[in-house]
């Protein structure tokens, strides 16, 4: 499949967010994908808003999408959505709180349930490689249509690699012109090492040489 190119209108963002919904959707014919994971090679490549996006776009697509901000050391999804929570998941694997006491609904779209970090843990790594992380997200894949997590960059840590292997796909986010081609060769070979099932690449902050302007493009690996 061909990369596509994006360019900062409101109306041609949506496009390519319904691109890439419908390329994930359709990636998968034979086993239908229940848990994706979204990650990064660096910091603010804007991961955590495709992220947010594409949840809100299945979400109001009908599908009833869970959305977990499993970035246990920078976490932003509370930020894109203008909320501030002491509850989320790191309460749910240190203690006893439920699902339901830490499940936030959208505001933008009913079908979408956010869970944010919770208190930041001084151990990110173990919490999220816990057998209580992995059994959280197979039950939520029996619950929610599709399970979407924003973790930390693959290209530094080894919370994205964890994960990696508790969900369905993986799509990696690079910043076009800011990351480096040596950077993304260390994170893909971080998710191959540990055989993720790496859908494709969404690139974002593409510039268009007419207007400069920014926009988003995806690729696949096939």
């Amino acid at each position: 499949m061909a990369s596509k190119s994006y360019y900062d209108n409101t109306s041609v963002i949506d496009e390519a967010i319904r691109t890439l919904r419908t390329n994930i959707s359709f990636s998968s014919t034979d086993n239908k994908l229940k848990s994706l994971l979204i990650t990064s090679t660096n910091p603010n490549e804007g991961k955590t808003s495709i992220t947010l996006m594409l949840a809100r776009s299945m979400a109001l697509n009908g599908q009833k999408i869970l959305l977990i901000d499993c970035d246990l050391r920078n976490p932003s999804v509370g930020k894109q959505i203008n909320v501030t929570s002491d509850i989320g998941i790191t309460n749910f694997l240190v203690q006893n709180t439920t699902q339901s006491e830490i499940v936030i609904k959208d505001e933008v779209s009913y079908n979408l349930d956010i869970i944010l970090t919770g208190p930041i843990p001084p151990n990110p790594s173990e919490l999220l490689g816990s057998q209580k992380m992995e059994n959280f997200i197979h039950k939520a894949e029996e619950i929610y249509d599709l399970v979407i997590i924003d973790s930390p960059p693959a290209g530094l840590l080894t919370d994205a690699q964890i994960l990696s292997t508790i969900v369905d796909a993986t799509v990696l986010v690079i910043a076009q012109g800011e990351t480096k081609r040596e950077e993304l060769q260390v994170t893909l070979q971080n998710l191959n090492n540990v055989e993720a099932n790496i859908l494709g690449i969404v690139f974002n902050k593409v510039k268009s040489k007419k207007n400069k302007s920014y926009g988003y493009g995806y690729h696949s690996k096939e």
